[in-house]
């Protein structure tokens, strides 16, 4: 007797499930981070460097997003949402309505 994997509903749920995961578990380890007040050390002439210090002192990350006390991390969790929740979101709408 052979056993084929289900290849249904199963592999759409994975598909979404890991992107929230991952997004999940950063944010526990940027509250973590923030908590103990951990940062991460930016070499002066780095790519993130040129863009943190480009950005870090807009309003949107130093007045309006603000979850947490660093500002780098505010700026990750910028980023990892704008990339991680819509493929997430689109996922899960696509997963809930394709009845096969």
């Amino acid at each position: 007797m052979k056993v084929t994997p289900n290849k249904g509903r199963s592999n759409l749920k994975r598909s979404w499930m890991f992107p929230i995961g991952l997004f999940l578990v950063l944010q526990l380890f940027f509250i973590i981070c923030d908590r103990f007040s951990w940062a991460p050390n930016l070499q002066d002439g780095a790519l993130f460097n040129r863009i943190y210090n480009s950005i870090s002192h807009s309003k949107l990350f130093t007045e309006w997003f603000v979850p947490y006390k660093t500002t780098q991390f505010n700026i990750f969790t910028a980023i990892f949402s704008i990339t991680l929740l819509p493929f997430a979101l689109i996922s899960a709408v696509k997963s809930n309505y394709s009845r096969k």
